[in-house]
């Protein structure tokens, strides 16, 4: 009876050394992730290409303000100004901006814009600019465009109002 139990014993101890694998496992880990505040645009100032006469030509409204007026469309450039916006996101991150017209004036176009970031270069001729990185958390963009008049289809008028949106994304 001893030998019996003597050789159970030694073969329960070799089953034990030479464990065959789990049939389940468990482990425990992380995740890892980065919560960020959503990008955000606020309007300060509108663009504002202030009294145009009614003739065929194009007008730009630089980031700084000036005007281009080839076609000596503007006569009071006193309300003319640049639009400016802040956009709160994560500073040195890539962004897409992208600016469209909304709602259109018939006989107006408004197109070509130019951006400038916190007063840094320009990046003009295009409605959409992809990989602009943001120096800080809030950050000043500075906004210029064209607007081209077709006075065959324009009409007179005070205080038309162009509709444009400026949108933010991550790139």
């Amino acid at each position: 009876m001893v030998s019996r139990t003597k050789t159970t014993l030694t073969a329960l101890i070799s089953i034990g050394l030479f464990a065959v694998p789990a049939l389940a496992a468990d482990l425990d880990t992380t995740a890892l992730l980065d919560i960020v505040e959503g990008i955000t645009v606020t309007e300060g100032t509108a663009l504002n290409f202030g009294d145009v006469a009614l003739n065929d030509g194009t007008m730009t409204v630089a980031t700084d303000g000036g005007i281009t007026d080839p076609d000596f469309l503007s006569f009071d450039a006193a309300n003319v100004s640049q639009g400016i916006f802040t956009i709160g996101a994560i500073a040195g991150s890539a962004y897409d901006i992208a600016i469209t017209e909304t709602i259109p004036v018939v006989g107006v176009i408004l197109d070509n814009f130019t951006i400038n970031i916190d007063g840094g270069a320009d990046e003009a001729g295009a409605n959409t600019f992809v990989g602009v990185t943001l120096s800080a958390a809030s950050s000043t963009l500075y906004l210029g465009g064209d607007i081209t008049i077709d006075s065959a289809t324009a009409s007179l008028g005070a205080n038309q109002t162009i509709g444009y949106q400026v949108s933010v994304n991550f790139n």
